[in-house]
């Protein structure tokens, strides 16, 4: 700067050499003063960076003066206007930027109710699931930060308090339609549909549904857990309203309303007929669903406490393990080193991995009506489901060749273990017909495991129970194929 201020001082009579190096400073002068210029795409760069911290919200003046600017600089870029006038436009938007994000600062602070607020609804969706109300909030505030650019910080606080309301609306409404809007699309499809005429009380529970789920917003919008369940149900209560309405009509439209009625029931009863069958329930529908039902859940009532008692089983399982863990440790810090107890101690530990991994493997190998797995104490229990014997006879035929190479491998698994095979039938024919004929056909497996997979024989014994433990229920064809069945008890230990 000092050498272009003497230059354009300099006397025009000056010597010719001079003169030319005071315009070679000039020059020089200027090319460093547009380099450390910004360009055109700093500029637009730094106005995006803005607009995601949302100055143009919290100082639109300034922000809006920023991108005329750089509007204006690109408009005289593509016309090939004078660089240096497109630099002073550069330079102009990026001091408006700068004036803009103090402002923004400042309206962070005098106005921090609002712009939390504002940013709770930008969180919950407002532009997206309340636009109208997002608009209208919006524009408020944005009244209140160019007020504050003015520095009328009363105005601003005005429209302020104002906006937070608004925007407290939007976000309410927001929240409300992205958990609702999804149940109000399907009730209106359902009204659409007609379907109060067949299916009125679902319908109804649609529409209650949803008015809770909109109540429990209203009173808790943060938490919409309850809410969203609320209308998942509302949802579930539209469409299952349509399906009804559209099956109802179908079916009165196809046979009259007595035969169409009674078509709908047999429908109804047939799929519960099928469950009560596969669980060796005989179902009966001469007094209604209602005995079927209540002997399903019986039964899922008595499976629940199997479960829980092998869970149990398998807990205790895992505390005496720990337990000799721990016994073990104790031993290893009284005595200081390998003892014989010690040695006992760890191969129980040992046989009890053993047999846990052994159980997985086997259970893995048999299918649901091949096999059914469990420990009985410390014995282990394969129950062999899908053995087959012809009617009144105890041949062990090619049928169970597959079954029985599986329980070869079971066995392979304990060695040294003995086996105990048990007979067992349905409940058809006499007692002792039944005892001498378990008996039979516990002897025969016995034989053929000792004959083809060669078990010691003094290891393996055979004992008929005829139809004295049953496993399901003889009222049915599916249990009476369950009772029928060979038990192999394996004592491990």
């Amino acid at each position: 700067m000092i050498a272009a201020f003497s230059c354009r001082r300099w006397p025009l009579r000056m010597p010719n050499l001079i003169r030319s190096l005071c315009i070679v400073l000039l020059g020089v002068t200027a090319a460093v003063a547009q380099t450390s210029a910004p360009t055109l795409s700093q500029l637009s760069t730094a106005i995006e960076q803005a607009r995601e911290q949302q100055i143009d919200a919290l100082a639109p003046q300034g922000f809006n003066a920023a991108v005329d600017a750089r509007d204006s600089a690109a408009r005289d870029a593509e016309r090939g206007r004078d660089p240096a006038r497109i630099n002073k436009q550069v330079s102009a938007g990026m001091q408006s930027l700068q004036q803009a994000s103090a402002a923004a600062a400042a309206a962070r602070e005098t106005l921090r109710a609002a712009v939390m607020t504002r940013g709770e609804a930008l969180v919950a969706g407002a532009p997206r699931l309340a636009p109208d109300a997002w608009s209208k909030a919006d524009e408020r505030f944005r009244q209140a930060t160019a007020e504050l650019e003015r520095n009328d910080t009363k105005n601003a606080q005005r429209y302020a308090a104002e906006a937070d309301v608004l925007l407290r609306e939007a976000e309410l409404t927001a929240i409300r339609n992205g958990v609702l809007n999804e149940a109000r699309g399907l009730i209106e499809q359902a009204e659409a549909a007609k379907v109060e005429k067949f299916a009125p009380r679902t319908i109804a529970a649609a529409k209650r549904y949803l008015a809770e789920a909109e109540q429990e917003i209203n009173r808790n919008r943060y938490d919409s857990t309850i809410a969203a369940s609320l209308a998942a149900q509302a949802g579930y209560e539209a469409r299952h309203s349509m399906y009804l309405a559209k099956l109802i009509e179908a079916t009165l439209d196809k046979r009259g309303d007595e035969a169409g009625l009674e078509e709908l029931i047999l429908s109804w009863e047939a799929p519960l007929g099928e469950i009560a069958t596969a669980v060796d329930l005989q179902p009966r529908f001469d007094a209604g669903p209602q005995p079927v039902m209540k002997a399903l859940q019986k039964q899922a009532q008595e499976q629940r406490g199997e479960l829980q008692r092998l869970k149990n089983e398998l807990q205790d399982r895992n505390e005496q393990l720990a337990a000799m863990n721990a016994e073990m440790e104790k031993l290893e810090a009284r005595l200081g080193g390998v003892s014989q107890e010690r040695i006992a101690l760890q191969r129980r530990v040992d046989a009890q991995e053993r047999l846990r991994s052994n159980v997985a493997r086997i259970e893995s190998s048999f299918t649901a009506n091949e096999a059914r797995i469990y420990r009985q104490g410390d014995d282990l229990v394969i129950s062999l489901l899908g053995i087959r014997f012809a009617s009144g006879r105890s041949t062990v035929d090619s049928a169970n060749a597959v079954l029985l190479s599986k329980v070869r491998d079971a066995l392979a698994l304990f060695p040294d273990a003995s086996l105990v095979v048990e007979g067992h039938t349905d409940s058809n024919g006499t007692d002792s017909a039944n005892l001498i004929l378990s008996q039979d056909r516990a002897d025969a497996v016995r034989q053929y495991l000792v004959t083809n997979f060669g078990l010691n024989a003094e290891k393996v014994s055979a004992i008929g129970y005829g139809e004295t433990r049953p496993t399901a229920s003889n009222e049915t064809s599916e249990g009476r194929a369950r009772n029928r069945r060979i038990d192999l008890i394996i004592h491990a230990q």
